[in-house]
């Protein structure tokens, strides 16, 4: 239970992605407008950004407010850039409706670094309970 309890917003982003990901966007704009104003790669390095955010701090109050390693740090940008990439190629496969774009998983995956430079930032600003005083933060 305190694994949920520390997750439980990465959780419910993860799955708001997954459902994003899979169903068929009927009442959205026609592609024409997102691909030329590349809004599209916009939402998914938003998504990303936030679901590898989510994750750090995640970790973080898991581990008492202390520093976070750096394994741990690239380990959770990792994850959240294969996410993007396996959600990528299964589009194709469990549905019709989607294809699969190389822009996406490079924004996927973009998303997932910006995350991790935006929970350094909330550290370095002593956003997250950590003060920023010579602390010891990801690099």
């Amino acid at each position: 239970m305190i694994l949920l309890k520390r997750f439980w917003l990465f959780s419910i982003w993860l799955i708001i992605i997954f459902y994003l990901s899979f169903t068929p966007l009927t009442n959205w704009p026609q592609p024409t407008i997102f691909q030329k104003l590349y809004i599209d790669k916009v939402v998914h390095v938003f998504m990303y950004s936030m679901l590898s955010f989510l994750l750090l701090r995640s970790l973080f109050r898991q581990q008492g407010k202390q520093a976070l390693r750096y394994s741990a740090a690239v380990s959770s940008v990792l994850v959240c850039a294969g996410i993007g990439i396996a959600i990528e190629f299964l589009q194709p496969v469990l549905t019709m409706y989607r294809r699969f774009e190389w822009l996406d998983m490079v924004a996927n995956a973009a998303g997932a670094l910006l995350g991790w430079f935006l929970f350094k930032w909330c550290i370095l600003k002593g956003w997250l309970g950590m003060k920023s005083e010579r602390t010891e933060v990801v690099t």
